[in-house]
Parts: structure tokens; sequence; C-alpha cells
């Protein structure tokens, strides 16, 4: 019977790391069954059926982390969602071009690999580990991985050079985040069925959004920004409540509490008035 590996991503970056992996690992090891979907808009649009249908079925989790993806939303979403079907052993982290030190909230909890030959190794060797009959015997799996590891980390580390650092574009500004969170929240006010009707993408890009928002709080100690969070609590919890994706309401709620116990008021500057 197949392993299936359930391989979770988001963004540019991490989408090509995730399927150099994906392709890799049934040459190293033929009974695994990778899982990867190849867009963000196929995460949103099947998200109630095809992922989380895969994501119960799945008998080890990788997540793909890079600096750029750490907090976002997709995730967030999926780690979660293969912590509560899966035992954390079987759950990893996969980083690249980051340390364990990096990771906050909710990824803290699975078993981190470091992209390098020795600790990868030991993440081929977990997932050989499910096999059952068709485990590979240990000095096989030994010979086999040395043939492939080469191939893995030559085009790992193409990806890496080639790929365009996001930190070069503009950050949006907190004003700018805030006119959109506003926007995104009008657009569910004026829905006035029993259900509210909100594409999956729509709900994403305001939690992710009010993500940011929380961030550059942090980061810059802003008593305005903090109190327009606040603010917004509600308006937010009731377009999560009333749409027909109860995970995301879930998500959102883990989210503001971790924001809830990470911002207090008396750690924002109380003289950033202007």
């Amino acid at each position: 019977m197949a392993t299936k590996v359930f391989i979770s991503w988001s963004g540019d970056l991490s989408n090509k790391l995730a399927d150099a992996v994906r392709q890799w690992l049934p040459g190293v090891l033929q009974f695994v069954k990778p899982y990867f979907t190849p867009s963000d808009i196929e995460k949103g649009t099947k998200w109630a059926s095809g992922i989380a249908g895969e994501l119960e079925s799945s008998d080890i989790g990788i997540i793909c982390l890079t600096k750029e993806n750490l907090t976002k939303p997709w995730i967030l979403f999926e780690s979660g969602a293969l912590s509560k079907n899966l035992e954390n052993s079987r759950v990893c982290t996969l980083l690249f071009g980051i340390d364990s030190t990096d990771l906050k909230g909710p990824l803290t909890t699975f078993q981190t690999t470091r992209f390098e030959k020795s600790d990868f190794k030991k993440l081929v060797k977990t997932i050989n580990n499910t096999g059952g009959d068709n485990k590979l015997e240990d000095n096989v799996l030994e010979q086999v991985f040395e043939m492939w590891w080469e191939k893995l980390e030559n085009q790992i580390s193409e990806i890496l050079r080639n790929h365009q650092d996001s930190e070069e574009t503009e950050h949006r500004s907190e004003r700018d985040i805030l006119e959109e969170i506003l926007e995104l929240s009008r657009l569910g006010a004026r829905r006035r069925s029993s259900r509210l009707e909100m594409p999956p993408d729509v709900l994403m890009d305001l939690a992710e959004s009010a993500m940011e928002l929380q961030h550059v709080v942090e980061r810059e100690g802003s008593k305005r920004a903090y109190m327009a969070l606040r603010r917004m609590q509600k308006p937010l919890e009731y377009l999560m409540r009333r749409s027909d994706y109860p995970e995301v309401y879930e998500r959102y709620r883990m989210m503001r509490n971790e924001m809830r116990h990470r911002v207090m008021p008396e750690e924002v500057d109380s003289g950033d008035e202007s």
C-alpha cells in the first residue's frame, strides 16, 4: 500500500521547492505517493472537498517553509489540519534558508528538518518507516539516498539562487493595509442573506491582511494600529462565522488568540498618537 505524503506550501518560492521534493521522493522511495496542489487558486476552490480529503488520508505531512511564508494563512491552515489527523512525529517542517528559531505559534510544535544532507536523510528515513512491507532495508536506503541526493541538492540550490527575494518589493504602508481590510469588511457587510456567500480567496485575503497588520503593530509599536485591530475584531469575527468555510473561522480564531497574547496594550507605545 502506498504511503501518502501531503506536501504543503505557500508562495512562489515555496511552490518551486515543494514541487522539487514532490518529484524527487518517489525516485528514492517508490511506494511514496506525494500530494501537491499546483496553485493557490486550486487551494482556495477545492479546500472544502479535495484538499480536506487528502489531509485526512495522508500518512506524512511535509510543510515547506521559507522566510516569506511563515505566517501565510494556507500554511497555518494546512499545518493545523495535519496536526489534527496525524501524530506530531509524522508532521515535519522543512526549512529552506531559515532556522527553527524563526518559527512561531503552531509551527513550533512539529519536528523541524533543515534542508541539508544529514537532517534531510532523517526525514526520508521517517517516511521509509511508514512503508510496511515496502520499506527499504537501512543499507539499501543509504545507497539509494546517496545516489539521488546530489540531484535534489543541485535543483534546490538553483531554485534558491534564481529566486527574486520578496523583500525587494515595496512593503505596503500601515494605511494601505487598514484601507484594504476596511474595504473587504464593507464587501462582506453588503451581503444580506442568512448565510454569507463570500469566496474563500476573499476571506483568505482578509485574514492575511489582518495578520500583516498585526506584524506592523508588533514591529512599529503603533497604538493607533493596535486600537484599529481591536475595533475590527467583532466585524471580522462576524464575517468568518457567517461564511461557508468553518475551517477559515477556526484558523482566524487561533490567529486572533495568538495576537491577543503577543500584542498587549501596555506593550504598545502609548505616545504614538500621530
